[in-house]
């Protein structure tokens, strides 16, 4: 008996089993909960900015995203001047080793029409260019579509942008010096903040000068030696393999290439930082001070002066 039910059981599972290879297996998912992070996007006139893709929330990939509309938050109407063409500078090719000289790299800089704002059809990512250069500050919002596998879904005020307005420099936060001993690298102080202004004029030649004062705002030498660079440590002059420094009585000096996307484009031995030297002998502490800023550039053509002071430092009559 107990074997008769053993083997209708054994029936009834294949059975199942028979039906659910027969039914239609479904392919791939799309959510209803996609979205872009951060929300809202921050990018400033005239400089580039990417978001990051989509946040697909599970939904299986590839997906294909279609801009469907951008509009003024404030207002509610479309705006077409970020879809419109505009000529602005454009890199034709890769910056390389081998574009040692301005003549080689200004080679690879066109003229090109461009939007201000494109959403790339694969991953979603949204694009800023230089255009925005053109379009008015403010808040406006995108609406996207969304396809895969599965299906299509519409996201209504997808991502939020923050347009700002032009920024023509960055410089990158915490600036610090330390105090070291003289002639040595040894005793060095703990580091502490480093104020650092930047001025900038747009009716100027393209040109980028470092000026290091001490406590009282009196002007270190470079011409004398009153700054140098720290050995092997990273500085502007190997972010700038294209001009020459030229060390005045009150500044170091470089001239610069008004790049489409803000000029250095290359690294030091450091990355994006700037290490430079006060010798102790120069100094009525005796110790050297060691100021040190990362990350700046310069977004617009025109003259920058980057005024380093360092505190607690004290220039040699």
């Amino acid at each position: 008996m107990k074997k008769k039910y053993i083997i209708s059981s054994i029936s009834v599972l294949a059975l199942f089993g028979i039906l659910l290879s027969c039914a239609k297996v479904e392919k791939g998912f799309i959510s209803d909960f996609m979205y872009y992070s951060p929300n809202p996007l921050i990018a400033t006139q005239g400089n580039v900015t990417n978001s990051k893709p989509l946040e697909l929330d599970g939904s299986t990939g590839p997906v294909k995203v279609k801009l469907l509309a951008v509009r003024n938050l404030a207002t509610g109407q479309p705006a077409p001047e970020l879809l419109k063409e505009y000529i602005i500078k454009q890199f034709n090719g890769q910056i390389t080793t081998a574009d040692s000289t301005v003549e080689l790299v200004n080679k690879k800089i066109v003229l090109k029409p461009s939007t201000a704002l494109e959403v790339n059809e694969i991953g979603g990512r949204i694009s800023l260019s230089q255009a925005t250069t053109n379009v008015a500050t403010g808040d406006y919002v995108i609406d996207v579509e969304v396809t895969n596998i599965k299906g299509t879904r519409s996201i209504l005020n997808a991502c939020k942008i923050q347009l700002l307005p032009k920024s023509h420099y960055t410089l990158d936060a915490g600036p610090f010096f330390t105090t070291s001993d003289a002639a040595a690298e040894t005793g060095f102080s703990a580091s502490s903040t480093l104020p650092v202004t930047i001025t900038y004029d747009n009716k100027g030649p393209n040109k980028i000068r470092f000026v290091f004062l001490d406590k009282n705002g009196l002007t270190f030498d470079p011409s004398a030696g009153q700054v140098v660079t720290r050995g092997d440590r990273g500085n502007f002059s190997q972010m700038n393999p294209y001009f020459p420094v030229v060390r005045t009585t009150t500044a170091l000096e470089w001239e610069f290439i008004d790049l489409p996307n803000g000029f250095p484009i290359k690294d030091g031995n450091n990355g994006t930082g700037n290490y430079y030297r006060i010798p102790a002998r120069f100094t009525v502490e005796n110790r050297n001070a060691n100021p040190v800023f990362f990350g700046f550039k310069a977004l617009s053509a025109g003259s920058y002066t980057v005024t380093i002071q360092i505190p607690g430092i004290t220039k040699k009559p």
